[in-house]
């Protein structure tokens, strides 16, 4: 893993004033993604053989940003900038974590336990006994489980033992597994390989928000909550959270997103140990994959087009359906499927019909890919207030869409 610094906030803002920030927050209830609160991310770096410990909250933008940032590689735990701290950790998750302040907890193989304030000072609060972690549903440790009982993490007094929210399992190497770390760019990647083969590469932007489906060239969100609310499971379904919703885009149909319905709001994925998500965890309730249920209420209420960077999307009056037009290199494809090569300019026309230029001539083509030549002099497609092309702009006059 480089040594660079995490985030950015480190460098703008003074300890005092992290810690005035920190004093304001409180203990996370409910999906902290949800709420603006804080929350913890503990994900094992493929490509650095690590195990990376982050704290997550608001930065100025609205936008969560990586504040802390701790890494162990086997019995050593350093700081996000390489810096040694300590010798003879137990490594993961249930060993290693935030709580809702931003304090770092760590366990020794000798059962003591360590925190890291905002100087990464070292504090010892147990010296000996220490068994586990238990975190609350943002993520964030609340408890140690020791050899006499369960304590409170604020207190240090008994209490009982919760641990609703992910943990981390021992790591290990399948040929149907999830990787993940973190690029040079500072994109969060995800790779999900079937029988030792990379299947699909899932890129998070730096900030947390966009997320591009490499391997199909299609951008599956602006608005993710955060680089940890996204994953695969066994069938290579992809889950993201954005806002309030949960999305489930069913493995090769990655223009139509699943709106899932879900009791209580939603909290937290649960993985198990190839990096695949196996249970979805609500402020009610939590359900295995199989028991998740999808919305009924997707029907296009008119027919529209939404346009991204490299492709249009068709949504049809009062259908669930959609069609996606993508243009790669040149090339058109319809859900897939090439159309056309040397096109420069393309859209839908209504619900059965595609418009596009080829070498200053328009074409119109219908849904089974069979194009016929509209006009010629074609400078521009003009789309409507919903994004259906409606005229072809010529070198003199334009040319009505019917």
């Amino acid at each position: 893993m480089s040594k660079k610094i995490l985030t950015k906030i480190g460098n703008l803002l003074t300890l005092a004033l992290a810690i005035a920030f920190i004093g304001i927050l409180s203990p996370v209830g409910t999906s902290a993604a949800a709420n603006g609160e804080p929350y913890g991310f503990t994900f094992d770096d493929a490509a650095n053989s690590i195990t990376v410990y982050r704290y997550y909250c608001l930065g100025d933008k609205s936008e969560y940003v990586p504040y802390r940032e701790f890494y162990s590689r086997g019995s050593y735990l350093y700081t996000n900038r390489g810096i040694l701290l300590k010798n003879g950790v137990l490594p993961g998750a249930p060993y290693n974590g935030f709580d809702s302040n931003g304090i770092f907890y760590s366990i020794g193989v000798n059962g003591s336990m360590i925190k890291y304030d905002f100087g990464n000072t070292p504090t010892v609060i147990l010296k000996d006994g220490a068994l586990k972690l238990n975190y609350d549903s943002a993520d964030l440790a609340v408890s140690v489980t020791t050899a006499e009982g369960t304590l409170s993490l604020a207190t240090l007094k008994k209490v009982a033992e919760s641990d609703t929210g992910f943990v981390a399992p021992t790591k290990t190497v399948s040929p149907n597994r999830v990787d993940m770390y973190e690029n040079s760019a500072g994109e969060f990647v995800y790779e999900a390989y079937q029988s030792g083969k990379l299947k699909y590469k899932v890129l998070v932007s730096k900030n947390g928000k966009k997320v591009l489906n490499r391997t199909a060239g299609v951008r599956l969100t602006d608005t993710l909550t955060g680089a940890k609310f996204i994953g695969f499971d066994t069938s290579y379904n992809v889950y993201l959270f954005e806002g309030s919703t949960l999305y489930r885009f069913i493995e090769g149909k990655w223009f139509s997103a699943q709106k899932l319905v879900l009791s209580g709001n939603f909290k937290t994925f649960e993985r198990d140990s190839n990096g695949f998500i196996t249970k979805i965890v609500t402020q009610k309730s939590s359900y295995q994959m199989k028991q998740l249920a999808v919305s009924g209420g997707w029907k296009a209420s008119r027919t529209y087009v939404v346009k991204k960077a490299n492709y249009k999307t068709l949504y049809k009056k009062g259908s669930v359906a959609s069609n996606t037009l993508t243009h790669r290199k040149g090339n058109l494809y319809l859900d897939g499927a090439k159309i056309a090569s040397g096109v420069s300019q393309y859209g839908f026309a209504s619900a059965k019909k595609i418009i596009y230029i080829k070498n200053r001539t328009a074409y119109s083509c219908d849904f089974c890919g069979r194009s016929k030549k509209l006009c010629t002099k074609a400078r521009k497609l003009v789309t409507n207030s919903v994004g259906l092309v409606k005229k072809v702009k010529l070198a003199k006059g334009t040319k009505k869409i019917r």
